[in-house]
């Protein structure tokens, strides 16, 4: 689902709810903020996370959502990619594992650790000389995608970016599920962030896609909403906003019921609950453990020996009651 709304610079966020995974939707984001760049000639604020991407648009970008679906496309979509992490820090990173690695720039001399610093500087001066269509100053670089050289170890970075940082495979086969049909796009145009935008909009670090530091980001001019405000004011009602599926219920609660399988297992069962109904398809298990002395009726309920006195006492005392709930806090602390 794609979602458009304004902020209070008078921008507009564009939210993709994608639950493909943060490697995919970081590859997405990054692919879009590349093609974004190219279209209109300016750079974009994006982030992703395992669910969401936003990419934050000024004011001169105006544009019909429906755009967005051919924005991208299988045949061209990891040549866009390769393009948008050369620029990003991830590039750099994993080129200097990469030499460390190689043995181009050692991680230590004579010894002795060399400090971080040195090595990044070393990779830099790798970097220029294998590669220096990226190293070198956009005032002589020329219009149109950066060339990557046919080198071991671009080619060893490149890949490492697109498979462990990114999956570009599995972009690609998304955006091919989009251009089938398999994947259908739902476009929203709305007047405030939907709720599950809210994560994205109020991201950590971690999940940004630029080098724009936390208080210059754009999704910080967004007023979200701080709770539930008056009936009045809410689109539903407030009982309405997150209905359980009856059907749902009932298939968590089969699942987490407990199936005792012999004698013992009900007998640590029933120290743990106290009390216990009686269930009809436990009554051979029970009644061998009242037969080893091992657990008692009370009032037409099941508790163990050990549990006796407090299952007589729980009716009655409410200071047992509370010390029965203590006492199985306890046992699940320890």
């Amino acid at each position: 689902m794609v979602e458009r709304f304004f902020d209070d610079s008078e921008g507009t966020e564009l939210v993709l709810h994608s639950p493909y995974g943060g490697r995919i939707n970081r590859a997405l984001g990054l692919a879009l903020r590349k093609r974004f760049c190219v279209s209109f000639d300016f750079e974009l604020q994006a982030a992703a996370d395992d669910d969401t991407v936003v990419l934050s648009l000024p004011t001169s970008h105006s544009f019909p959502l429906t755009g967005v679906a051919s924005m991208l496309s299988s045949a061209t979509v990891i040549e866009v990619l390769t393009q948008a992490v050369l620029q990003h820090p991830m590039l750099q990173a994993r080129w200097r594992w990469n030499c460390n690695r190689a043995l181009v720039v050692p991680r230590s001399r004579n010894g002795q650790r060399r400090p971080i610093h040195l090595q990044r500087m070393e990779a830099e001066d790798v970097l220029a000389a294998a590669w220096p269509a990226l190293a070198a100053c956009q005032d002589n670089a020329g219009a149109g995608p950066i060339v990557v050289p046919d080198h071991v170890l671009v080619r060893q970075t490149i890949d490492d970016c697109m498979t462990e940082a990114l999956d570009a495979e599995g972009l690609r086969a998304l955006v091919s599920s989009i251009e089938s049909g398999a994947v259908e796009l739902h476009l929203v145009e709305s007047t405030e962030p939907s709720p599950l935008s809210h994560g994205i909009l109020s991201g950590r670090p971690y999940t940004f896609l630029d080098g724009a530091p936390l208080e210059e980001r754009r999704t910080r001019a967004i007023s979200l909403r701080r709770g539930l405000e008056s009936a009045g004011a809410l689109p539903v009602g407030a009982g309405e906003l997150g209905p359980l599926d009856p059907s749902s219920v009932s298939d968590v609660l089969e699942q987490v019921r407990p199936r005792p399988r012999d004698a013992d297992e009900l007998h640590d069962l029933l120290l743990s609950l106290i009390v216990c109904r009686a269930v009809p398809a436990w009554s051979g298990l029970f009644d061998e453990l009242v037969t080893t002395g091992r657990a008692k009726a009370v009032d037409g309920c099941w508790t163990a020996t050990e549990r006796h006195a407090q299952a007589i006492s729980i009716d009655e005392d409410d200071f047992a009651a509370a010390e029965c709930i203590g006492g199985i806090s306890r046992c699940r602390d320890r």
